[in-house]
């Protein structure tokens, strides 16, 4: 886990963060020639639902903050809601890097 706590994700510009009727939401854009179908079932972008952490967690990933500061930023504003800590914000970060939506820089390759 150690390994993880340095790198620093940083947001795809594409995706938009949404507050709709109290739920939020990751909008990631349907452009590519292959989603002609899903943008006509769904409109032009996919969705994912994020709870309270997660949309905090999103706000987080400016591309300054390492893993760890925004860990400590999610401890202080969530207390003990956000145990397991970082199991669960590890695996969230990577599971957003799957799907294109964040990427990971190392510190020393920082602005």
């Amino acid at each position: 886990m150690e390994e993880y706590m340095n790198l620093v994700p940083v947001r795809n510009e594409k995706i938009e963060l949404k507050k709709v009727e109290g739920r939020y939401y990751l909008l990631i854009p349907m452009d590519s020639k292959l989603d002609f179908l899903a943008r006509r079932l769904h409109g032009d972008y996919r969705r994912i639902e994020l709870d309270e952490m997660g949309a905090y967690a999103w706000e987080l990933y400016d591309g300054r903050r390492t893993v760890k500061e925004i860990g400590k930023a999610l401890k202080a504003r969530f207390g003990e809601d956000a145990e397991p800590l970082y199991e669960r914000l590890v695996t969230f970060l990577f599971e957003l890097a799957k799907r294109y939506l964040i990427e990971f820089k190392r510190t020393d390759e920082l602005d």
